[in-house]
């Protein structure tokens, strides 16, 4: 086996944080050019902070359009940040200590879309063991690898290797695809609403398959979904995007048993519940996110909060501490902010 495509090691020990993302941006514009003026600015990712920590499942949520999955696409390096760093295990991404070729072995990233993310004219081990060939594997050694990852992913080498990805059903090929992200070996996988298109029964063995290689192959997970039930299921903290910025981040059962900002308690308020008892007559959040091009001052929710006071409009709140591991930006969790409801 080639010594290149064994796991790399831990650099930084387990205090290290894994990823350390630090004024992340993205901003997509139409640049001016020598007749035209310049177009307007959707700013999808604004200025997010966060850290994955080694071993641990960090869940994103948020609605339709908040900057999750831009946002992984940037950690992954698949487009180019307008601002901001990327650490993995404490050297820059894409600098000469970790040139993108490297980060992008310990980084894989599985997608919403099964049959999209596989090459229809490759067979399911063809599809595994592209990369660790690209890498110098030898031929044998990635058959072997090939069918160990199958095993892994719970799908018999003997009768799935030779297939093509439309002889699958959708929860088939989406193991195919854990499998073909484990292929190099990586500390970090960056699922990207990965059981969304599968329904419920499926999409209850996927993830607890991704529990079971979480723990077999040492990994840390970010989790990006909008169904908040399954994050709460597989994270162990949760971070709320809204309109490009993180406004909670927290443990899970902090986040969704005492959540600091209205945005997040409207979003767990809006599941919908098998008790009668429990179910809403009335939406809890009402109206669209404003325009990204053009986001409102201040607080970015205070349009569509329930308990926005002019200061929401006149002061753009930061992340504050509510515990010691609990951050929310809010006014209201930010004494002295001049909110009735904050702490004087």
């Amino acid at each position: 086996m080639s010594a290149a495509l064994e796991r790399m090691p831990d650099v930084g020990g387990p205090a290290q944080p894994l990823l350390l993302v630090r004024g992340l941006q993205k901003h997509f514009g139409r640049p001016a050019g020598l007749f035209r003026k310049a177009g307007a600015v959707v700013r999808a990712v604004d200025g997010v902070d966060f850290e994955v920590r080694k071993g641990e499942t960090l869940g994103i949520v948020g609605e339709s359009g908040c900057g999750k999955s831009t946002t992984s696409r940037l950690i992954m390096a698949l487009i180019e940040p307008t601002a901001g760093d990327v650490i993995f295990d404490g050297e820059l991404v894409g600098s000469a200590e970790l040139p993108l070729r490297e980060y992008r072995r310990q980084v894989q990233m599985v997608f919403q879309d099964s049959f999209a993310s596989l090459n229809p004219r490759l067979t399911i081990g063809e599809s595994i063991g592209f990369a660790p060939r690209v890498h110098g594997l030898a031929a044998d050694a990635t058959r072997s690898r090939v069918r160990d990852l199958l095993d892994a992913v719970g799908l018999a080498p003997d009768q799935f290797a030779n297939r093509y990805p439309h002889e699958l059903s959708g929860g088939q090929r989406q193991r195919v695809n854990i499998a073909r992200a484990l292929a190099l070996r990586p500390r970090l996988v960056i699922l990207d609403e990965p059981v969304s298109a599968l329904d419920k029964s499926v999409e209850a063995q996927v993830l607890n398959l991704l529990v079971d290689v979480k723990e077999q192959f040492d990994l840390s997970f970010l989790f990006i979904s909008h169904d908040l039930n399954v994050v709460q299921f597989i994270a162990d903290r949760v971070l709320v995007m809204y309109l490009g910025e993180v406004v909670e981040i927290g443990p899970v059962e902090q986040i969704y048993d005492h959540p600091a900002h209205p945005y997040t308690a409207a979003l767990l308020a809006s599941r919908p519940s098998m008790d009668p008892d429990l179910r809403r007559t009335e939406p809890p959040l009402l109206g669209d996110p404003p325009n990204p091009v053009n986001p409102p001052p201040g607080c970015r929710f205070h349009p569509r909060c329930a308990l926005a006071e002019p200061v929401c409009s006149a002061k753009h709140p930061r992340l504050a501490p509510v515990t010691a591991e609990h951050e929310a930006a809010c006014l209201i969790a930010l004494p002295g902010s001049g909110h009735s409801r904050a702490a004087s």
